[in-house]
């Protein structure tokens, strides 16, 4: 085996020492360890921070969409008072005038009927026309605003409006009664008037003063209500105004508006019949609806809404029914996110792509210690491991140097013995009595060498079965209980020169499949440790060596010792590294955290200690039967290799 280094150059033996520390050189950001911890941490940190941002946002967005959805509520709301008010006033204007006696004098006196008109007109800029129709449908009195003020039509500019739906309804009126047309675009003589003037016409039959029958027709301008619809300039609010066919009026491109004027085919019924299905479903609940990720609102309005007279005093066509609908986009930043949003998540990235970098260094050099701490590790239990054979091998040689010296003793002693009796035998007289004592006396010295080899030959099979053992790395079956008879047999004579008396107590046999080094050195070391610690001020010291056979998978060993014991609150810190109770012969204080380790990362069992102070100690290990063979081929974790990760 190699010896163990920092500096990475060869043990003695020529093979590659142990490197307990990274190679020079290396750099942080040339390990794979840095990049896996920063890359973990930087995808934990950015789920944290967009988990964070996207619940900041759904708290926001709610907030925000609540607020949406009540503005697209209040702007429906408001453009339908918007056309109440304009259709409201219009009425009101009209019925006050068909009572007027200088309108209802039309016939006999037209002059005072124009005056009265234009002064109409004049306080009430909202009618671009105001008409006075005879009872065949022919315009009688007729004032236009134009772009140069209110100007009277001529007899040659009166126009037969007895075709239009607005007469034909109209004359089917009693008096008192009015008539709301539809909105659409004024047309003169046949042709829709350009630039387009969206119109709605108000009608109500007025009886002459002479009994003649005539109708009083203003036409309301409505491009100031309508332009008020569409986008607004400071707002995502969107409002429409579609008729009954679904056919847009105002709030949309120009290509789409009065196609069913000008012969296009936009409309909503068939461009969006989900939409529309949902608008008329929800116009009269006056609710707020969700389409296509929009906020809707609609509100169906009619000529008795608009007016604002009596029920009984309109007359009112299916056709003249409105839809007003106001839409908003939802607030999802999470889809379009704000530029505002995303130099948020992008400083928080480079922050945390630096937390990231910060942690990945930490936990390299906490790596690189924890690599650094198994290696002196491994390398403290090479070395105890050679100090406990060193030490075998000095007990060993110790005893072995009293038998063999005894042995080559008696045998000079017989060689001089032997060379006083040859010369016996050359005299001519030989005393058969004395013979007998010198061959006697031969018998008793072979003996002697005879018991004193016996001796050694044990000593050395004791020897040779420990070494055997410390040496071995590979998974094999053997006898537990001969292992540590052997190693019991090994330490007796030695632990005896210190008072201290062990003795193993266990099954003859105990078959089992494992790891014999690392159980060999684990025992050792519990051993060592009692004869260091258990008996600093005692002496007659016993240690005990026990092997149960605890059940049909398991075997318990116990190292008790008769010693001092252990302060029952120094027991959790009695396997913690580098902490040592003997302060007056301390060693590394690793031996403890090492069994532990060896124990069960090695041995696949665990480890336990009892003490008290005074009644001694005893450290049981549980370990199986029979383990699996390791990963790394059934080398043990003794055998301390020279690889470096």
């Amino acid at each position: 085996m190699s010896d163990i280094n920092a500096s990475g150059k060869s043990g003695p033996d020529g093979a590659p020492a142990l490197t307990l520390l990274p190679p020079a050189g290396r750099t942080w950001y040339q390990s794979r360890v840095f990049w896996r911890t920063s890359l973990i941490a930087f995808c934990i940190g950015m789920i944290v921070i967009g988990g964070s941002w996207a619940s900041w946002q759904f708290v926001e967005g709610k907030q925000q969409n609540d607020i949406v959805s009540r503005q697209v509520l209040l702007g429906a709301v408001s453009r339908e008072n918007t056309i109440r008010r304009w259709f409201e006033a219009a009425s009101q204007i009209l019925q006050i005038a068909a009572q007027n006696t200088s309108i209802r004098d039309f016939d006999q006196a037209p002059n005072a009927t124009v005056q009265q008109l234009r002064s109409i007109a004049t306080i009430a800029p909202r009618f671009s026309q105001l008409r006075i129709l005879g009872e065949d449908g022919v315009e009688e009195i007729r004032i236009d605003r134009t772009p140069d003020g209110l100007k009277v039509a001529g007899v040659g500019s009166l126009q037969d409006k007895s075709n239009r739906y607005y007469f034909t309804e109209t004359a089917e009126l009693t008096s008192g009664e009015v008539y709301i047309s539809p909105i659409d675009l004024n047309v003169e003589r046949g042709v829709i008037e350009i630039p387009w003037h969206p119109t709605a016409r108000l009608a109500t039959p007025i009886n002459g003063l002479d009994g003649r029958r005539g109708y009083l027709v203003f036409n309301l301008d409505m491009a100031v209500p309508l332009a008020d619809f569409g986008r607004d300039s400071n707002s995502t609010i969107k409002t429409e105004l579609v008729n009954k066919d679904g056919y847009w009026l105002a709030g949309v491109e120009e290509e789409k508006l009065w196609a069913f004027m000008t012969g296009k085919r936009a409309n909503m019924t068939r461009d969006n019949e989900e939409l529309w299905q949902k608008v008329t479903l929800h116009a009269g609940a006056a609710d707020v609806f969700w389409h296509d990720g929009q906020f809707y609102s609609a509100r169906l309005i009619t000529p008795i809404a608009l007016s604002g007279l009596p029920y009984e005093s309109i007359a009112q066509s299916s056709y003249g029914k409105l839809y007003i609908i106001a839409s908003a986009p939802a607030y999802n930043t999470l889809l379009a996110p704000r530029p505002f949003d995303i130099a948020i998540l992008l400083i928080g990235a480079v922050l945390m792509a630096i937390l990231s970098c910060i942690i990945g260094v930490f936990n390299l050099r906490r790596k690189q210690v924890q690599a650094s701490q198994q290696r002196i590790a491994a390398h403290l239990v090479a070395v105890r491991r050679m100090a406990s054979l060193g030490r075998i091998v000095a007990g060993v040689t110790h005893e072995m140097r009293t038998p063999i010296g005894n042995s080559v003793t008696v045998t000079s002693t017989l060689s001089a013995f032997l060379d006083d009796l040859l010369a016996k035998l050359d005299e001519p007289k030989i005393d058969p009595k004395s013979l007998r004592d010198d061959v006697s006396y031969l018998q008793n010295g072979v003996r002697i060498v005879q018991k004193n080899l016996d001796r050694t030959v044990t000593l050395v099979g004791h020897f040779r079965q420990t070494a055997a053992d410390q040496s071995n790395h590979n998974l094999r079956e053997f006898d537990l209980s001969s292992l540590l008879d052997d190693l019991v047999a090994t330490l007796r004579d030695q632990l005896r020169k210190d008072g201290i008396q062990i003795i193993f107590d266990g099954p003859k046999t105990a078959p089992i499949k494992h790891y014999s080094d690392a159980i060999d050195q684990v025992v050792l070391s519990l051993i060592n440790n009692a004869e260091r610690h258990a008996f600093a001020d005692q002496s007659n010291g016993e240690i005990t060596v026990r092997l149960v056979d605890a059940d049909r998978d398991f075997y318990q060993i116990d190292v008790q010792d008769n010693g001092c014991g252990i302060d029952p609150k120094l027991h959790e810190r009695v396997f913690e590294p580098f902490w040592t109770a003997n302060a007056a012969n301390p060693g590394s204080g690793l031996g403890m955290a090492i069994v532990e380790s060896v124990v069960e990362s090695v041995l696949g069992g665990d480890v336990h200690m009892r003490s008290n102070i005074g009644q001694g100690t005893t450290f049981s290990i549980t370990i199986p039967k029979a383990i699996h063979e390791r990963a790394d081929g059934g080398k043990s974790a003794f055998n301390v290799s020279d690889k470096n990760d």
